[in-house]
This record gives structure tokens, sequence and C-alpha cells, in this order.
């Protein structure tokens, strides 16, 4: 090997000095070159950085923590939030709306009661008689009312008719003068026209005739009320032969009633009771029997009247409803109550016998086909009821028996039959049969 010249042989002055070939320097030279194209270039960690790599990793534990406590606040915020939320509901639900209720009566059991004010009573004697009777039913809540209104001074003592459907003002102003306004109780039987129920109005010193029959025919009744039934009836529309709009929807029942309530009043409580008997299933159920709910009342008002028994009631419906789904050979109901109701309407009289079916009427359905353009009463619960599940059977006739009851026939040769027998005395009402039938199985 050849030695390198002596003034190459020093890298450093204070270096000791090395010889290498050249051949070698070449060698190491080119793996040197080599590694750096093969590798990244790294550079020595200084001091300075080796402290400050604990620290960094300090500041980034501590921004993490500062987020996730951030994210969690929030939740808690949302949770929080919640909670008021669903606390408020309840306090709705279970104390603001019954309180409410009983300040204001918006939607109270109605019911009379008759009490004594003592002389000198305070306003917690007031509360605690109107708790007491049933008038109220936070007698804590009606002083703190009465206080806010400087309401809470001297009562007259006497005797009081008052109504549960009174509000605090109205109860607190009943006892302030003498209570003199007037209540009466008032009872439409089941199978009541709607000529009767406004007679019967009258009798007891409540509204006008006129009053009466355009609250029934005239009156908007969506503008302050919301019976859906009145507003389906406008909707579908109705003949311009029926006598009254509202026939069928004034439900029979007992009432109480202020002989200073107007008409429209009076006919709203009838209102009212009846969109309360008539739930959303039996909307339901007279949809799928195909009919409108008019048309189950009208219906309805013929088994009430038709039907001498409440056993009666699905036997009748049966009947109507059989002739009804098979209109090609039944074209006509033959209801001698749809006369009876045409002749009391123009007439004011009742006829005690029906002696011949042709009276000139659009309710005769000797003579018109299908339902009668109207109710022909205002039916009750089970009149309605059975209108919509009639028993099954094939019945098409019916004639009423010297009993009260009825004898129901399948073809018109056995309804012949049956109404000679009931002439000469020796039928028996189908359903008296049916118990006789029962018996001699057993």
């Amino acid at each position: 090997m050849n030695n390198t010249p002596e003034k190459n042989s020093r890298i450093d002055k204070s270096d000791s000095a090395v010889s290498t070939t050249k051949s070698e320097k070449g060698s190491k030279m080119a793996a040197f070159l080599k590694g750096l194209k093969g590798k990244k270039k790294s550079r020595p960690v200084t001091a300075t950085e080796e402290e400050d790599a604990p620290k960094k990793q300090k500041g980034e534990s501590a921004a993490s923590r500062a987020v996730t406590g951030t994210v969690v606040g929030l939740i808690k915020s949302v949770v929080y939030i919640f909670a008021v939320i669903a606390i408020g509901i309840c306090i709705a639900i279970f104390a603001v709306i019954p309180i409410a209720n009983d300040v204001f009566a918006f939607k109270k059991e109605e019911k009379i009661v008759e009490l004594t004010v003592p002389e000198l009573a305070t306003i917690n004697d007031i509360s605690e008689l109107l708790y007491e009777n049933g008038l109220i039913s936070y007698p804590e809540i009606f002083r703190i009312y009465a206080s806010i209104g400087k309401d809470d001074g001297e009562f007259i003592a006497g005797d009081y008719t008052l109504s549960s459907t009174l509000s605090y003002d109205d109860l607190l102003a009943s006892f302030k003068s003498v209570y003199t306004r007037e209540i009466v109780s008032i009872t439409f039987p089941e199978g009541f026209t709607t000529d009767e129920i406004i007679d019967r109005f009258l009798e007891n010193g409540i509204g006008t005739h006129e009053g009466f029959v355009h609250a029934i025919n005239e009156y908007n009744w969506s503008e302050d009320y919301s019976f859906w039934f009145v507003d389906e009836l406008m909707e579908n529309g109705y003949s311009e032969d029926r006598f009254y709009r509202l026939d069928g929807y004034l439900y029979p029942d007992t009432y109480y009633f202020y002989t200073d309530t107007t008409e429209v009043e009076a006919i709203a409580k009838l209102l009212a009771n009846f969109e309360s008997k008539f739930p959303e299933t039996y909307r339901d159920v007279a949809d799928d029997l195909g009919y409108t709910v008019d048309e189950i009342i009208i219906m309805a008002s013929l088994v009430e009247c038709e039907a001498g028994y409440l056993s009666e009631f699905s036997l009748v419906s049966s009947v109507f409803h059989n002739r009804l789904k098979n209109k090609a050979y039944y074209p006509y109901l033959d209801s001698d109550a749809t006369i009876v109701y045409a002749i009391l309407h123009a007439t004011g009289e009742r006829p005690e016998n029906l002696t011949e079916t042709t009276y000139d009427s659009p309710y005769n359905t000797y003579h018109n086909r299908g339902l009668p353009p109207g109710p022909i009463s205002n039916p009750g619960y089970n009149a309605i009821t059975y209108a919509l599940y009639p028993k099954d059977t094939d019945y098409y006739y019916f004639v009423a028996n010297n009993d009260g009851y009825s004898v129901f026939s399948e073809t018109m040769a056995e309804h012949q039959q049956a109404i000679r027998d009931v002439l000469n005395g020796t039928a028996i009402s189908t359903v008296l049969q049916n118990i006789y039938d029962q018996e001699d199985d057993e």
C-alpha cells in the first residue's frame, strides 16, 4: 500500500495522525453518501429540549383535562335542564292544572249544594264551608285568592243554593248579596223528540221557543264551541226535509240549569253530554259498518221508538240493518214510528194507534226508501249501542204484541201469520219464546 503524503496526514492540529489509503477514503465516502440517501438526517437533542419535553407533555395533559372537563360540564348542564323541565311538567300536571281547574271551574263535575252561612263568617269559615260541601278542593288557595283580590271582607249570612261549576269569583260574589239565582232540575227521557225537549225547557222557565229553534237550526256552533259531530254533520250535509238540524244529538238525561240560562248554553250542555257518551271507538265501528255517525243516530232513534223493552233493542236493530243491507228486496224500512213522528211534529199530538200508513211526509218509510231524513227522537245510550252492535239474525219483520213485546219473523208469510196471532191473542213474543226454548233445553 502507498502511504499518503505527510501534508495530508493531519486532520486537525489536536488530533493524532491517521494514515489511510486513497481507496479506503473513497470507500468510506461512498458508504457515507449512500447512508445519507437512505436515512433522514437526525439532529442531536440539546439539553434545553430535554428539559422542555416533560413540560410539553404536562401541558398537553392539562389541555386534555380542560377539554374533558368542559364536555362533562356541558353534559351536566343539559341533564340539569331536562330535569328542571321534567319537574316543571310534573308540577303542572299534579299541581298547577288541578288548582287552576278549581279556581276557574274549567272542568268540574256538576252538583247542586245547599248550605248555610253563619253570622259574622270570616274568609276562613267560608273556605272551610265550601271545602266540606265539595264546592272547592283547595281552601288555602281559596283564602289566598280572596286576599289577593281584596275580597275577604264581610259575608252575608243566610241559606244559599250553589253549583260546583262556579269559579272562585262566582262563589265569593254569591255571599256578598242574597243569592237569588234559581236552579232547576230537568229530566229528558230517552226517545224524547226535539219538540218535547223544547217544551220541557219552556215549562221550567228557560228560554223561548224561537230562541231554541234558532240555537238548534241556525246557530254557528263552531264559533264558541267545538263539537266534532256537529262539524261532521255540517261538512257531510243533511236533507232539507230534516225537521231539526240537531235532532238525535240532544242527549236525554237529568240536568241542572239556572233559570236565566240562554238557549245556546242549554243546548250546549246536552250536546256536551252526547259527546261524552259517544266515544272514538263508536265512530270507528260506524265507519266499519259503512255508515256515518248521523246514519247510526237515525237508526238508534228508530230502535228507541220501536222497541218496547231493552231486551228487544238488538233484535229491532237487526231488522233495520238486514233491510238496509238487502235494499233490492227490502227497499222500505216500514217503520210505524217514522209516521208517528211526522204527525206529532205537524200536529203536536202523538197518535195512540196508527190506523193507516199513507200519511204524506218525507219521514214516511212505507213510501220513501231507506232511512228517514233525520232522527225521529233523541236516543239514549242503549239504543245507540245496539244500533252499532245489532244481533245477528235473519229477521226482516216484526209486529208489536199485546204484552208490549214484539213477534219477529224472517219471511212475509211468517209475518202475516204473526199479525193474525196478535189479533186473536195467541201470539207469543219472540223474546219470551226464546226464554221458553232455553228452559226446555235445560
